[in-house]
């Protein structure tokens, strides 16, 4: 009985050792050398790379590489969705856990209980990440991140002071913090999860510093995206085109620049040092509805120029005033996307673009991972000081309306005639006065 029982376990290892070889998910090591060699990834002296340790961790392996010299981990970091799609070559690996193993019985012929297995098991992709310390590590998970984060106000309870919940990466809960970064740049093509994050955005601000915090918003398509929030007491203004834009960059150009005089007469460094609770977030949706180059009309070409010059200022100067610049667009060129904005953005959270010139022009130089995050909405990159890929929450309508309810404002018709009217005839009727709170 017990020379049975051992035969056909043996005999089952071997099957499923075969089985595995042809339809499973092979050495990832030897892939791994394969692909960089395939790739070009050879010193010119013919050197590839050389495994120094392998090593099994919680849903990972971990492979660490000595790189030959005369390569660079950026070298093999653009090639990164080359190694993804290569270990991929098999259209999919299949999660097999000893469980599953121990559930197949040893008394009938095993290899029909395997393929049976292998077949109902869900198939999932393997997604790699890369980093360098002075050897190459890649790490190959063996479960994808979800693709789908439900917002949860749980989330909101892990943010303090001037943070917001981002979404959740390989290591855990991602948050931002406005106020050791307060500029960002928010890139991605459409239906990618730009949109998304910005209510996102709002909401959470709205929801968890009600009393402190103040909206600009650029709603450069029409005013559609965030019409759910016009009428939040928080939101000073809602424009929808470029003359309105230039209107509430004025008004929040002379705000900072009576408190910047304020500052300096009485010595004060920054907003903190002031004890300013205060911060007013400048939304701008979609940059590229105000970029001046190309643009043939004088009159609204002066317009826009004068929107990027201010836009350029609040980016410079207006961080330590308590001034936070979201910046965001579809199309990621030198035109959309200034100069003065980027430097003075360390914070970048970019959505699938449709090329890797589109990847760079946002990350930097050599940054093609935007072009190659898989189709699944939500899916960004966010950098800072170091980068992560980020699955980030998905708001929803009714999630929107119970965060943002109580603070809902409704004005009174004949208020709303009137500033239509202001609107059309083109007068400074409108408000715009900004209260400046030191205490």
């Amino acid at each position: 009985m017990l020379f049975e029982i051992l035969s056909s376990l043996v005999a089952g290892g071997i099957a499923a050792t075969t089985y595995f070889k042809q339809h499973g998910t092979g050495d990832d090591k030897t892939k791994i050398e394969r692909i960089a060699a395939n790739a070009g990834l050879v010193s010119k002296d013919g050197k590839q790379i050389r495994i120094y340790r392998r090593m099994k961790g919680d849903g990972f392996t971990e492979y660490v590489f000595q790189i030959p010299l005369g390569l660079s981990f950026a070298d093999f970091e653009k090639k990164k969705h080359v190694f993804e799609d290569g270990l991929n070559i098999k259209r999919s690996t299949l999660d097999i856990s000893l469980a599953d193993l121990k559930s197949i019985t040893l008394r009938s012929n095993p290899i029909p209980q395997i393929k049976s297995l292998l077949q109902n098991k869900r198939k999932q992709n393997k997604e790699i990440e890369m980093s360098f310390d002075g050897m190459l590590k890649i790490r190959v998970y063996e479960r994808t991140m979800p693709e789908l984060l439900p917002f949860d106000e749980a989330m909101l309870s892990k943010c303090q002071g001037w943070e917001i919940p981002i979404g959740v990466s390989r290591s855990g809960f991602v948050t931002h913090d406005f106020d050791t970064i307060p500029h960002m740049i928010v890139a991605g093509a459409t239906r990618k999860g730009k949109s998304a994050f910005l209510k996102l955005l709002v909401a959470s601000l709205i929801a968890r510093r009600s009393d402190d915090v103040r909206f600009t918003i650029l709603d450069l398509k029409g005013g559609l995206a965030f019409v759910k929030f016009k009428d939040a007491r928080q939101v000073v203004t809602v424009a929808k085109n470029a003359w309105e834009a230039l209107e509430a960059l004025r008004a929040v150009r002379d705000e900072m620049n009576r408190r910047l005089e304020h500052f300096l007469g009485a010595g004060i460094e920054d907003v903190k040092s002031a004890g300013v609770k205060e911060r007013h977030f400048i939304i701008v949706d979609e940059a590229a509805q105000i970029a001046s180059a190309g643009e043939t009309d004088k009159e609204i070409k002066r317009i826009k120029v004068e929107c990027e010059h201010i836009l350029s200022e609040i980016a410079r100067v207006a961080g330590a005033l308590g001034y936070r610049l979201i910046f965001c667009t579809q199309y990621a060129t030198a035109d959309t996307l200034p100069r003065q904005i980027k430097q003075n953005a360390d914070a970048k959270l970019c959505f699938r673009l449709q090329t890797e010139v589109a990847s760079q022009v946002v990350l930097g130089e050599g940054e093609t991972d935007a072009a190659h995050l898989p189709l699944i909405p939500g899916r960004s990159v966010y950098m800072t000081d170091r980068k992560n890929i980020v699955q980030c929450a998905y708001v929803t309508n009714d999630d929107i309306n119970r965060l943002i309810g109580p603070h809902i404002n409704i004005r009174p018709r004949k208020e709303e005639k009137k500033i239509e009217k202001s609107n059309r005839e083109g007068t400074a009727s409108r408000s715009y006065s900004l209260i400046i709170s030191e205490t």
